[in-house]
């Protein structure tokens, strides 16, 4: 069985890192909402670090059309339904169940990575933009991260972990969706 392995999780939980991780040590392709609001907003003359506007494109993107959203992410990446992948940066449960059916027959399965404030926080401060955590942690597109999204993922893993626990509690995980029931 294939897997399109989605990663969510709070701003600084890890995801970018731990999905770049698990990718390697799979042999799998990998993309981020994020690269991808990234190469856009650089497309268009602004700067891609400006998580602000990262937040602001992301959520217009979700509203004006989040079908054409997930089908530009998935086919810049070169992702082809079928193919083991991992996708980082889930916000919405729309946008998972969206990656589901563009997917097909690729199973999907949703990580979150659970990380307390405090960690998020050290792990953001080392960011060029880490002064603006606060308010990028209550922008609206990161509405459904806190409650919605962990209680609809396949796995919670504890992210306040050494990284490499985080990753191998990962690959335990997706080994295990692998095998099957």
């Amino acid at each position: 069985m294939s897997l399109l392995l989605c990663f969510s999780g709070q701003i600084g939980s890890g995801k970018s890192s731990v999905s770049t991780s698990v990718a390697a040590a799979l042999g799998c392709g990998r993309t981020g909402f994020g690269d991808y609001l990234r190469s856009e907003i650089a497309r268009l003359g602004g700067d891609p670090n400006d998580r602000k506007a990262l937040q602001d494109l992301g959520q217009k993107r979700v509203e004006d059309d989040s079908v054409a959203f997930c089908r530009d992410v998935l086919a810049a990446s070169g992702f082809q339904p079928g193919d083991d992948f991992v996708v980082d940066g889930v916000r919405h449960v729309a946008i998972l169940e969206i990656l589901a059916k563009l997917s097909e027959p690729s199973k999907v399965r949703l990580l979150y990575l659970g990380a307390a404030e405090s960690t998020r926080n050290v792990r953001v401060q080392s960011r060029d933009d880490g002064q603006d955590f606060v308010r990028a942690s209550t922008h609206h597109v990161e509405a459904e991260l806190q409650n919605t999204l962990p209680l609809r993922a396949d796995a919670v893993v504890d992210a306040d972990q050494p990284f490499d626990r985080v990753v191998a509690n990962c690959l335990e995980l997706v080994r295990s969706w692998q095998a099957g029931p």
